[in-house]
């Protein structure tokens, strides 16, 4: 747990992007930027009980119109179904993602975007920014995290 509190803490410092940060039955870090909203919520007595939820200001879970999910089985975790769709509504670079996680995308009705990723556990801050980067440049063509230069 101190590994990935010290990765965003790193990432604030980073990027200089402020962050929310809560404690209760899962620590949840919370940044916002140009209306897209990041959320890595884990549970500290099981890492793998970890989701990162990169989602648009204006995102409504009441009104979602298309679900592509990809849920990978892990031992001991329960797996909700997802319905599919006929075709594939995002960019198709953001699938290569899905060997890796459980991936998730939603759009709702207004055309917003949410996706999850599950277990999100990230070893470097690389992992964090490339894994970011690409979901906010392929959906709102945006670099999310951009390293600032320090004099």
């Amino acid at each position: 747990m101190k590994r990935i509190e010290n990765l965003w803490n790193f990432c604030k410092i980073k990027t200089n992007l402020p962050f929310q940060k809560e404690v209760g039955s899962k620590v949840t870090y919370r940044f916002i930027k140009s209306g897209i909203t990041l959320i890595h919520s884990f549970n500290p007595k099981f890492l793998q009980d970890s989701t990162l939820e990169i989602q648009e200001r204006g995102f409504n879970d009441r009104i979602v119109g298309q679900t592509y999910g990809k849920v990978k089985k892990q031992f001991g975790m329960k797996n909700s179904p997802v319905k599919m769709p006929q075709q594939v509504f995002f960019p198709e670079e953001i699938l290569k993602l899905k060997d890796k996680y459980s991936l998730i995308i939603q759009q709702d009705k207004n055309r917003h975007y949410k996706v999850t990723l599950s277990p999100f556990v990230p070893k470097n801050i690389y992992e964090i920014f490339d894994t970011v980067n690409l979901i906010s440049l392929y959906l709102w063509k945006t670099i999310y995290f951009s390293e600032i230069t320090k004099n």
